[in-house]
């Protein structure tokens, strides 16, 4: 898109004021040699230059809702076009297996407590241990008995056969069936098989805890996401009674027709005008000439990107305007023009297009018209910023000044002049 200027503000096109016409209507008859022109005064105004880009309407505030799970509806209460409010009940889908499966989250869970606060296992320990303290006792005699016997048989009191039957009992219970080694490990067993049996409670009921609230969750999410998030109006319903949802295409679209903001591409020639808080003009097919749309450059995209014209491929810039007043007829979807001021001046010195042309040197020329002599002078100017039909003036001009519209190559310095009415 090539870049175009238009008009900020229109430069009143004036001829000579009743004064001066009359100081030089003396000259205005046949056989004075002047020649007859069209004048402007250069006078105080505001310019703007524009550029054009092409944009779509599209929402701020837009709610688009996708179920994961399929669940059959059961009941829809919107249709497309409706207005709604937020957290107004829109459609009901079937729960009922979702429910079952959270009540048998929480059996188990009830379970597992059970199991937990259960007194079989310590009941365990507990005869272990007091079968480790009886074979401590048995071992403590055994023991005693074999050592007071080896002091008779060493005073020849007892026989060698009574000796070693007491120092067989010793041994029996120390490692015998039911001897102090033995009692040991089963009490160590059984502590460690308690243990284990709570921490694999404990565990398996956070995990039965993590999936009861992640259903939970799930629950509340999908009983959210059968009511409206804002404010607005259905723009699209895709839903049917006794039909399933689908992930792959929205339930239904809420939308906010007032709050829109618009998508535009800039050339990437102009972009470097572009800037947030830029006023814009907004045009289009479905906009009446006579509605004003007025927005602001919002945001400006930090990448270009490639698109396909129908004159090639065209490198462009996204920027996003915010619309001030919608006016109830944008719509989202709609194709615009935005007219981007890129440059707005107020207060500043202009002359009219017409009156400016290039000399050989591409120096900007102008022809002055003097009141008092009827004639005119060609100046230099040095000019600023410029639309269609104005040019701002930095030197060469006052205001107030006269100066010829569409001046001729065959105009010069002292010719005569006379104003067209």
């Amino acid at each position: 898109m090539n870049r175009k200027l238009i008009i900020g503000s229109i430069l009143v096109i004036i001829t000579v004021a009743l004064v001066a016409i009359g100081a030089i209507r003396a000259a205005d008859s046949p056989g004075s040699g002047a020649v007859s022109v069209q004048a402007a005064a250069v006078m105080t105004g505001d310019i703007s230059s524009w550029i054009y880009a092409d944009g779509v309407i599209e929402e701020v505030e837009k709610s688009e809702v996708f179920f994961d799970t399929p669940l059959k509806v059961t009941k829809v209460m919107i249709e497309e076009g409706q207005q709604v409010k937020s957290g107004q009940q829109l459609i009901e889908v079937d729960m009922s297996g979702m429910y079952s499966q959270l009540e048998t989250l929480k059996i188990n869970r009830r379970t597992q407590e059970i199991a937990l606060d259960s007194k079989a296992a310590d009941a365990e320990v507990e005869r272990a241990l007091n079968n480790l303290k009886a074979a401590e006792r048995n071992y403590n005699d055994a023991k005693k008995t074999y050592e007071d016997n080896k002091a008779l048989y060493e005073a020849n009191a007892i026989s060698k056969a009574e000796l070693d039957m007491s120092e067989k009992a010793f041994r029996e219970a120390d490692s015998g069936m039911s001897g102090l080694k033995n009692a040991k490990l089963a009490y160590e067993a059984a502590v460690e098989a308690r243990d284990k049996s709570r921490k694999t409670t404990e565990e398996n009921m956070k995990i039965t805890d993590i999936q009861i609230s992640d259903l939970e969750k799930k629950i509340e999410d999908i009983n959210g996401l059968c009511r409206a998030a804002i404010d607005g109006v259905a723009a699209y319903v895709g839903v049917q009674e006794g039909a399933f949802t689908s992930s792959m295409q929205p339930a239904y679209r809420i939308i906010n027709p007032d709050k829109l903001r618009i998508r535009a591409k800039v050339n990437e020639y102009d972009i470097k005008s572009v800037s947030a808080g830029q006023k814009v003009r907004v045009t289009g097919d479905a906009i009446d000439k006579r509605t004003e749309i007025s927005g602001v450059v919002e945001s400006v995209s930090p990448v270009a990107t490639t698109t396909m014209t129908a004159n090639g491929n065209e490198t462009v810039v996204e920027v996003i305007i915010g619309v001030d007043d919608t006016k109830g007829i944008l719509k989202p979807g709609l194709n615009v023009t935005c007219e981007i001021a890129t440059v707005d001046k107020s207060g500043v010195l202009l002359a009219p297009m017409e009156a400016i042309k290039p000399d050989r040197d591409d120096n900007l020329m102008v022809f002055v018209i003097d009141t008092e002599s009827n004639r005119i002078e060609q100046r230099r100017i040095e000019a600023g910023i410029n639309s269609d039909m104005s040019v701002e003036i930095l030197e060469g001009l006052e205001e107030g000044e006269l100066v010829v519209i569409d001046p001729q190559p065959s105009y010069s310095d002292g010719m005569r002049v006379r104003i067209k009415q």
